[in-house]
């Protein structure tokens, strides 16, 4: 199993988008939505001075470090403190967490322990470095469940799980999700009261005794992947209760179908049908991704990729089960230390930027 976690972890870069940035070059955006592209001279306090090209000629400007966005702030920071050793860097990824930059914090804790490889304490560090990154994306979830931003919610929940299942109990892992399917349950009951509102209580009631059995379906789908959650440090566990969570989503979807078809006039219930249909859709993928990632682990490639394929075939542009294709494609055949620091998350139609290393 550990072989497999390092051979998997070095290829969550992979999904990291193409670098502009260089040690000597810098591609910055101000608040004022402005770009520019330069060398850091020097940054005294928040007094930054860049060296820029204009008009095929170099010039000297000078910012408020303040004046540039969150990112590229940072991007600044890291190129001030060159940071070259275990130290340095792991005082980078504790900056980056601060500013809520994940992608950043787990490409500066990556590059911690890479510094420390070969030194006596190593192992040390290491276990250092993961125990950090498990408290800083525990706060990270409990700061988006408090600021309603459930898809930051569910995204650091996943990292937490899948890439350091060894820092929390199963209580622990337990508490913590609780309070990401509390925010869950609050965004869709928003989204069912505002459905509903058009709606007379006689429609309402038929609606709910139509659909009654296959949110029972839904519902148990829902505990499977839940628990799924919880027992990521059980791998196998993990992995079967994600695999009955999915056969009942495709039990719930096939019933839903069959109740559109018999009553194929009813547009309230056909309205309702496709908010449910969506749903169950994203629980599923989300469980199957759970599951390839608790494959991946057990070093099963082969049943991993199967369940990668079958996101892609009914949604190709899934970017999360894109990354997760090439990972394990490259997984088969590489092993390294680099386990689980790719933190971005990757929205489709999002504009990649640059690395930030």
């Amino acid at each position: 199993m550990k072989t497999a976690l390092l051979a998997l972890g070095a290829l969550l870069f992979v999904q990291q988008p193409q670098d502009a940035t260089t040690p000597s070059n810098l591609y910055l955006r101000r608040n004022d939505g402005e770009t520019m592209t330069g060398q850091l001279v020097a940054l005294e306090g928040d007094k930054v001075k860049l060296k820029v090209s204009i008009m095929g000629g170099n010039m000297t400007v000078t910012h408020k470090l303040s004046d540039f966005d969150t990112v590229s702030a940072f991007r600044i920071e890291l190129a001030a403190a060159k940071p070259a050793d275990f130290d340095g860097h792991f005082t980078m990824a504790k900056k980056a967490a601060d500013m809520k930059l994940r992608a950043q914090a787990g490409s500066e804790a990556r590059a911690a322990i890479e510094a420390a490889k070969g030194s006596p304490d190593a192992d040390k560090k290491k276990a250092e470095v993961r125990a950090w990154a498990a408290d800083a994306l525990e706060k990270m979830i409990a700061h988006s469940v408090a600021a309603g931003e459930l898809e930051d919610a569910r995204h650091c929940l996943k990292l937490l799980t899948t890439r350091l299942p060894e820092t929390r109990t199963e209580e622990q892992f337990s508490a913590i999700a609780a309070s990401v399917e509390g925010l869950e349950a609050t965004k869709k009951q928003q989204k069912d009261t505002a459905r509903q509102a058009n709606l007379d209580a006689k429609q309402r009631d038929a609606i709910a005794k139509r659909m009654k059995p296959i949110e029972d379906d839904v519902a148990k789908a829902n505990k499977r992947y839940q628990d799924a959650v919880r027992k990521s440090r059980s791998t196998t566990a993990s992995t079967k209760l994600c695999e009955e969570a999915i056969d009942l989503y495709k039990k719930a979807y096939k019933a839903l179908q069959a109740l559109l078809e018999k009553n194929a006039d009813d547009a309230q219930l056909a309205d309702t049908a496709a908010t449910m249909g969506k749903e169950m859709q994203d629980s599923a993928i989300r469980a199957a991704l759970h599951a390839a990632n608790m494959l991946c682990i057990q070093s099963d490639y082969k049943n991993a990729m199967d369940w990668t394929q079958r996101i892609l075939a009914f949604d190709p542009e899934n970017e999360e089960a894109k990354a997760m294709a090439r990972t394990i494609t490259i997984a088969e055949a590489s092993a390294s230390d680099d386990w689980g620091w790719g933190w971005n998350i990757g929205h489709i139609g999002n504009t990649p930027q640059p690395k930030q290393r």
